[in-house]
């Protein structure tokens, strides 16, 4: 099997593509088949060996299963490795720290979200390359399989870096808020960061994260040209949870559909985030960047998400959602919901938008 096939058994069983960040649902038949697949010889129909091959199942390594036997499954950690940044931008979130993780943390967290068979780690911040660790952080967090996500704002980025990044990282997602409303935002100018961009292809898969704000309205049909141009992995819009100045009103979040790229289906029942964690510098796990109170530590990372599901996923049966969208926009963002509405159990109005727009 290859190195970066995850076979596991969550709510039900997948193979996970860690270097494509494909996964496929499986039947417990494929599951028994492919977790058989050992190195010894067997009998295997052409056009199927033909698929899995093509699919990049195949390696010369042994087959990689896990399972997780309470549900909803943690999947994917957010891993805050700094608060510290090298920009101040209008609409960001996290408070500009001195604060970094430590390195006793980081492979603590690498290590038992592993054994408890995590797909995805994406590694922000801050500004995740102002870490003095960082390379050593993710040197570790490559000694196992499953993807890893650098979240950044490029302005670090040079021929040198994104060698370094290539052999730990299978993805580099880059922040770029529009053209001009790019500089109004986070005062740099877009083209330095397209060419950053530009260098990252070179080495890595590359994706961009762009938020609707007031400054980039007008912007986004010439920024899904650039992107294309660019031939980016994806291309992932949303609408922040911010300070009004730079909110635009919610009609304008159908922006979000012009987006592109692959994505996990979420699960089938639940609220946004079902299978996310977020982890703060100091090692406290969190729901994610919004929801900062902590429910336990890396250190005991399985007793921390037990208690983050009693906490932080909600079903949709739960929520104050009338409308017949709501299995498609599965209740939106509950910090936003939150925000606007006083109730965490509330509409988003920003997925309201998109949907009633339809």
């Amino acid at each position: 099997m290859s190195k970066r096939l995850l076979l596991r058994r969550f709510e039900k069983a997948y193979a996970y593509n860690a270097k494509t960040d494909y996964i496929y649902e499986l039947d417990e038949e494929a599951l028994s088949f492919l977790t058989s697949l050992d190195g010894r010889e067997v009998e295997i129909e052409e056009e199927l060996y033909e698929y899995l091959k093509e699919e990049g199942f195949f390696g010369n390594s042994l087959p990689d299963f896990k399972e997780q036997k309470e549900f909803p499954s943690l999947r994917y950690l957010l891993v805050h490795v700094t608060y510290n940044c090298n920009l101040k931008c209008e609409h960001c979130y996290v408070e500009r720290k001195n604060v970094f993780m430590s390195r006793e943390v980081f492979e603590a967290l690498a290590r038992n979200f592993y054994e408890m068979g995590g797909l995805k780690l994406i590694v922000t911040g801050g500004e995740p390359l102002t870490h003095p660790e960082i390379f050593d952080f993710l040197r570790e967090a490559r000694r196992y399989p499953y993807r890893i996500v650098l979240l950044t704002n490029g302005l670090l980025i040079d021929e040198r870096i994104a060698r370094k990044l290539s052999k730990f990282v299978d993805e580099v997602q880059i922040s770029l808020d529009g053209l001009e409303g790019h500089k109004m935002l986070r005062g740099v100018d877009y083209r330095v960061v397209v060419e950053k961009i530009k260098l990252l292809k070179e080495f890595v898969d590359v994706s961009v994260a762009t938020m609707i704000t007031k400054y980039n309205l007008e912007e986004f049909e010439k920024m899904k040209t650039l992107m294309e141009s660019l031939d980016v992995k994806s291309w992932n819009i949303d609408f922040p949870s911010c300070s009004e100045e730079v909110v635009p009103d919610f009609d304008k979040a159908s922006l979000i559909s012009l987006g592109f790229g692959e994505a996990h289906e979420a699960e089938e029942g639940y609220s946004c985030g079902t299978h996310l964690a977020s982890v703060t510098p100091k090692g406290e796990v969190t729901k994610c960047g919004f929801f900062e109170d902590a429910v336990g530590d890396v250190f005991n990372l399985e007793e921390a998400w037990s208690e983050l599901r009693k906490k932080y996923i909600w079903r949709l049966s739960e929520l104050k959602c009338e409308c017949d969208f709501v299995e498609k926009c599965r209740g939106g963002c509950r910090y936003r919901a939150l925000h606007y509405s006083g109730d965490i159990f509330g509409e988003d109005p920003v997925m309201c938008a998109i949907f009633k727009a339809r």
